[in-house]
């Protein structure tokens, strides 16, 4: 897979960073708890959401130097740390000894090199992530109506405060996450209208659907004043 040789380094910068991304998830959840029977179920199972989300973000900020933009340095430390897992082998072992599974590990082993793409690509994934929001985050403030919508998963819109960015969740695509890649569709909505899509590959992408909008909505703005 091609490397994305134009997304900039963010780490120990100033902006959106993904300690920010990180508070804004857990703002996300508790402002969509509710009372009902539902948002009950929906409560408990939004906590295992988050460790495996906080676990991601903690990876790709930890990772996020120049020497882990190359894919095989990362991929190697992502093996080392999933093979010398003792929790995680431990887990696996116990899992295994369900008759479902016949008393074998071995399915579960195989599965370990999914897991650890997983990890690859969602690291990938944030990363350019954060890189994007930034890059949003720079834009007139005066279009803070105009938001950008990340893999279905999530949902950024400009404010008027620093750091003039805030991320929200669509909880119902959540599961999108095991799935992620660095390459990701992005859509640009003025409100609940959507203005414009594509795919991101490279950073100058969404900057150019971005600023494809800003464009938009400013020509419409002049046009009715």
């Amino acid at each position: 897979m091609a490397k994305d040789e134009k997304t900039p380094l963010v780490a120990n910068k100033r902006g959106y960073t993904f300690v920010d991304l990180l508070d804004d998830i857990m703002k996300s959840a508790e402002q969509n708890d509710g009372e009902s029977q539902d948002a009950e179920k929906s409560r408990r199972e939004r906590q295992p959401k988050l460790i495996v989300v906080q676990m991601l973000i903690d990876l790709a900020n930890s990772y996020n130097d120049s020497d882990y933009q190359k894919d095989e340095k990362l991929r190697n430390v992502i093996d080392v740390k999933v093979s010398g897992d003792a929790f995680l082998s431990a887990y696996i072992f116990y899992v295994s000894q369900n008759p479902q599974f016949d008393y074998s590990w071995n399915y579960l082993r195989k599965k370990e090199n999914n897991y650890k793409e997983f990890l690859f690509e969602g690291i990938n994934f944030l990363r350019n992530v954060i890189v994007d929001i930034n890059m949003f985050a720079g834009k007139p403030r005066n279009m803070q109506n105009v938001h950008v919508v990340i893999n279905d998963i999530f949902d950024v819109q400009l404010i008027a405060e620093k750091p003039f960015v805030r991320t929200d969740v669509q909880w119902e695509n959540f599961h999108q996450l095991a799935t992620v890649k660095r390459n990701y569709h992005l859509t640009v909505k003025c409100k609940e209208c959507v203005l414009v899509t594509g795919i991101r590959k490279v950073a100058a992408d969404a900057e150019k659907l971005i600023d494809m909008t800003l464009n938009m909505v400013g020509n419409k703005r002049n046009e009715s004043e």
